[in-house]
């Protein structure tokens, strides 16, 4: 029954589509977009990814068979379609004073690898405007995952786990008090990119995930700007004895950018730090906070953070053949406090850093466009930490050569 609903909708998109513009009763207007996306992708070594390698992180631990041969170190060849998306934009007439729009979109993506293939809902919001006040409700981009400045890869996700990636159902107000400044507020309910743990830890912190932006410049050539933020997580309801807690850990994020647009280059540069990124597809977690087995009479606990931080640089030209560099770093910065692993409260805690280099070349006719990338991504692990989770010394670095070949036609 999906499958038939699923086809109903297409066609209807289709039909719409060739038109590109419609307009439904009276001064509501829709628009149809997307876009078809074909990859190539091959890799060197065996890396964590998901979405059957359309997201990808960074080359696995090396292990070693008794011949002391790492096995993963294998080529992967694979061809996916799964970020081909659609959906239409959606104009009314003025509500309550304020320019009334919305906005629906999917894509094949799927909400984790188990459901690669199926639709999945990326945005879908409501956004009311009345010049320097503006109010958005809905399912779209976290403020950390910054719309005016963000890597332009031809890999999927912009530069994950470097940039930040999220999206999730909110409440967001911006004040542009000036041209050339805005002040945004927003509230957040993490969805499918959630914090590693429990699934419904910050649903249950009864707390929203609250940011704040500040930004300075029109967005399209020049954007400066900083984000702050603070969430909330309780993963539990009972101790290790049965009893009921509410034990909640706090994590925050910062970061700052900027973009700047000249007439034959683009420049985009940021920096972030803070504890627990996992819900941004970022390294880190959580762990239980002290040496082993130290917990109360009660069989209960507190959690202690991983600090991470990350830097990027993205240089792409505007050229019709059009040359682009990306750069990033990432690093486990262990705990301030004694740490205590727990294994799925965290992504890959044993890290000690990672980096990429990313050439590319994008030739664009009309709504077609080839992407060719080449990633050559090195994973640093761990071999000892203190009781912070700080990396005392490391094992020999893993790298990968991911390429990928993209063919694109846009609607």
């Amino acid at each position: 029954m999906k499958r038939i609903k699923h086809l109903v909708f297409l066609i209807l998109l289709v039909s719409f589509g060739a038109q590109a513009q419609v307009n439904v009763g009276e001064n509501i207007q829709l628009k149809f977009h997307g876009y078809v996306a074909h990859e190539v992708i091959f890799d060197t070594y065996r890396s964590l990814d998901s979405r059957d390698g359309e997201l990808y992180y960074y080359p696995l631990k090396a292990v070693f068979d008794d011949n002391g041969v790492d096995i993963n170190k294998k080529s992967k060849l694979n061809m996916i379609e799964v970020q081909s998306r659609f959906g239409m934009q959606v104009k009314g007439p003025d509500v309550l004073g304020a320019k009334a729009t919305g906005l629906l979109e999917a894509d094949f993506y799927g909400t984790n690898q188990s459901y690669v293939r199926m639709l999945r809902v990326r945005h879908a919001y409501v956004n009311l405007n009345w010049g320097k006040h503006e109010l958005l409700a809905g399912s779209t981009f976290h403020p950390a995952f910054v719309q005016d400045c963000f890597p332009s890869t031809v890999s999927f996700a912009a530069g994950v786990p470097f940039h930040p990636l999220n999206r999730s159902p909110q409440l967001r107000y911006t004040f542009r008090p000036v041209p050339n400044f805005k002040v945004s507020a927003s509230f957040l309910i993490h969805g499918y990119h959630r914090s590693s743990g429990p699934t419904e830890a910050q649903k249950n912190s009864g707390k929203p995930d609250s940011q704040l932006n500040v930004q300075f410049g029109d967005g399209k050539n020049v954007a400066i700007g900083l984000v702050a933020g603070y969430k909330w997580l309780t993963p539990r309801d009972v101790t290790n004895s049965g009893l009921e807690t509410s034990e909640t850990i706090g994590s925050y994020n910062v970061q700052a950018y900027l973009k700047y647009k000249l007439p034959f280059l683009s420049v985009k540069l940021e920096g972030m730090y803070g504890e627990n990124l996992t819900n941004f597809v970022m390294i880190g977690g959580y762990g239980i906070k002290g040496v082993a087995g130290e917990v109360d009479e009660n069989g209960d606990y507190s959690y202690a953070n991983m600090r991470t931080m990350s830097a990027w640089a993205d240089f792409e030209t505007s050229t019709k053949l059009q040359l682009g560099l990306f750069a990033g770093y990432t690093s486990n910065l262990g705990s301030k406090d004694d740490y205590i692993v727990i294994p799925t409260y965290n992504r890959n805690d044993d890290l000690h850093y990672v980096y990429r280099l990313s050439p590319r070349l994008v030739y664009k006719v009309s709504n077609l466009s080839f992407g060719l990338e080449w990633s050559y991504v090195t994973a640093v692990y761990g071999r000892e930490f203190d009781s912070k989770r700080k990396v005392t010394s490391d094992l020999d670095p893993v790298s990968n050569n991911h390429i990928i070949f993209q063919t694109k036609y846009s609607f």
